[in-house]
């Protein structure tokens, strides 16, 4: 294996790539007396790894240069880093690994760099602040998964039945780049197949976000260039999804493998539906598979610009929780006040990514919605979203304590039995478990794909349906919504274990209803689950999308 340097350099980026400097230089600049004694590894192993750290200076930009491999993977973890991107030898940007993230953030990373090209990362920070970079590059293969398999889309065996009498797969192509992919296909009133498809990987393909729960692999359609796979799923199917060819082979444990599917993770090169920002690389954008044309979350909704409404941003400080947060306010302009509150975790990725105040507020403009005001409540980064949203305490006190008397300096009113606490994933627990703790100031959960299989360690799955059983009733309501396709995972699977959550609440004597969908764990279901459940909550029976 060759010497591969890693050229570290705190200048703007076309210097960055232009210069190389020596050790002492480099140690003074970036690190002073109390720098780390050398300025790179050079790794004889397929592995190349280090741990760096350094403080910004006045530009708030640190560049890497980083190795020219063949097929390769990295993992690395950056600290006090808000943006990160890669950049190809023409400074052009090749992908965006963080963007906007706080500034006391750590996000753990799986890319890869282009094969033979040479490449730069640049790291972007608060001036002055102290950021941290570890990392390891490995060079690899991709995994052997060529599977065959003889399909049961009338589409693809006509072409198999083609390609064994001599022809090729042109025409298939040509008729999926007209009409885009996935293909769909009838099956009957109720449901329809769909096949996602893949041209050209080397050794696999497989596909993020199935309507099977996991991470299944294509087919390749005999020797062709055609890699395949098909589902039969309800015909009101909505859902995202990603592609990724030639998933690397990566050292660790089965669980770091399996996490290796985010290293080429993309969405689908022929279908050009997306719900989020239509800028970004294809690395940061799922795919969208829309079989029920009624729908709220439209792109086009989405996309809109907010004409009836405004969104502020400020910065929320917990001495509870120790960090800072933002936290956006989205308000209606009406001629009152609005009276219903909704109260939205991970708010930076729900306005940021999806825009949902955007979509709120074109149905509130067509009356299609009561004034709603939306306050989305920022998670930071995985580690503390990990820590916080999962039953704390502490983030319970937060809200109750610290958020809510935040707001009503805002302006906001709040009326406990119009306020709705909502969030998908974590958030849809954290939403459970903070009206439980504070049911005197919470009165409606908004519940998406809540994680109700979650424990603390050493204690049996389930914990916080337990809770609900073993306490009194209080005057809480609960929308609960989980997809068809969460039926795998722990203690049985999202679906299995809101189901008995419903069945304890339902028990108790809780107002609550459940409300399946057919789609999988993203944001497309939980914006149409959203919008569905703030209409039942508010009162609102009869919506025309």
């Amino acid at each position: 294996m060759l010497l591969q340097i890693i050229t570290i350099c705190i200048s703007v980026v076309n210097k960055c790539q232009r210069e190389r400097v020596n050790k002492m230089a480099w140690r003074d600049l970036v690190f002073g007396v109390s720098a780390i004694p050398a300025l790179a590894m050079a790794c004889e192993s397929p592995v190349l790894q280090g741990d760096l750290q350094g403080k910004f200076d006045a530009s708030g930009e640190i560049c890497f240069e980083l190795p020219t491999l063949g097929e390769n993977y990295v993992s690395a973890t950056l600290v006090g880093v808000t943006d990160a991107h890669l950049l190809d030898d023409k400074n052009r940007r090749l992908r965006t690994l963080v963007d906007a993230g706080p500034v006391d953030g750590e996000q753990t990373l799986l890319f890869a760099l282009p094969v033979n090209q040479p490449s730069t990362l640049v790291l972007k920070g608060k001036e002055g602040g102290r950021w941290r970079f570890q990392w390891r590059i490995g060079e690899t293969s991709s995994l052997a998964r060529t599977q065959s398999l003889d399909p049961i889309s009338p589409t693809l065996q006509r072409v198999l039945h083609e390609l064994a009498a001599g022809g090729n797969t042109d025409a298939f192509w040509r008729t999926r780049k007209a009409q885009g992919t996935p293909m769909v296909e009838p099956v009957d009133a109720d449901h329809k197949r769909i096949t996602f498809l893949w041209r050209g990987a080397r050794n696999n393909v497989f596909i993020l976000g199935s309507p099977a729960g996991d991470h299944d692999p294509l087919f390749r359609l005999g020797q062709s260039d055609i890699w395949f796979r098909s589902y039969v799923v309800p015909a009101d199917t909505v859902m995202q999804y990603k592609l990724a060819p030639d998933v690397p082979r990566v050292e660790g444990t089965p669980r770091d493998q399996r996490r290796a599917i985010l290293v080429s993770a993309q969405a689908d090169p022929l279908n050009p539906r997306s719900l989020s920002a239509t800028g970004s690389d294809r690395w940061n954008r799922s795919s969208l598979l829309a079989l029920d044309p009624t729908r709220y979350c439209t792109t086009e909704a989405l996309s809109r610009p907010l004409n009836h409404g405004s969104l502020s941003r400020q910065m929320l400080r917990s001495e509870r929780l120790g960090n800072s947060r933002e936290v956006a306010i989205y308000r209606p302009r009406m001629a009152q006040p609005a009276r219903w509150t909704l109260l939205l975790f991970d708010g930076k990725t729900y306005q940021d990514e999806y825009h949902i105040a955007n979509l709120l507020d074109g149905l509130i403009a067509r009356h299609l919605l009561p004034p709603v005001n939306v306050v989305f409540i920022d998670s930071l980064d995985h580690a503390r979203r990990a820590k916080e949203l999962p039953p704390n305490p502490d983030f319970a006190d937060f809200m109750a304590h610290e958020l809510l008397p935040w707001l009503r300096q805002q302006g906001v009113a709040l009326q406990r039995q119009k306020t709705v606490l909502a969030g998908s994933s974590y958030g849809g627990l954290a939403s459970s478990w903070v009206a439980l703790r504070y049911p005197r100031l919470f009165g409606n959960v908004l519940s998406l794909s809540g994680s109700y299989w979650w424990a603390p360690k050493g204690e049996a799955p389930g914990w916080l349906t337990q809770q609900y059983q073993q306490s009194p009733r209080y005057p809480v309501r609960f929308w609960l919504q989980a997809g068809r396709f969460e039926t795998h995972g722990p203690n049985g699977g999202i679906y299995r274990n809101t189901l008995d959550f419903e069945k304890v609440l339902r028990d108790k004597g809780y107002q609550v209803s459940f409300h399946p969908s057919s789609g999988g764990h993203d944001y497309a279901v939980w914006c149409e689950a959203l919008v569905q459940g703030m209409r039942d909550f508010t009162g609102v029976k009869s919506i025309r999308r």
